[in-house]
């Protein structure tokens, strides 16, 4: 059995995949210090990073619901 994320234990390519993940959910290119403080989070302890990588990717895939939160609030509260 492998070591879960295995694959992210090189900083390189924790950088690499992302960026890439990033990039493509956004749209655009990162800015300088975006890269940056990816590249930063790249050098974690790769489950770490393997579980940042999955919770980007599963959030990505969520369409953003309107704020039903709204129609909870108390009367006195608006």
């Amino acid at each position: 059995m492998g070591i879960k994320y295995e694959e992210f234990n090189d900083e390189e390519y924790a950088f690499q995949q992302l960026k890439i993940l990033l990039e493509e959910q956004l749209g655009r290119d990162l800015t300088k210090i975006e890269a940056r403080k990816i590249r930063w989070l790249s050098g974690w302890e790769q489950e770490t990073v393997g579980v940042l990588f999955d919770l980007i990717q599963e959030v990505s895939g969520k369409e953003t619901k309107p704020d039903n939160h709204k129609d909870d609030m108390r009367e006195d509260f608006k």
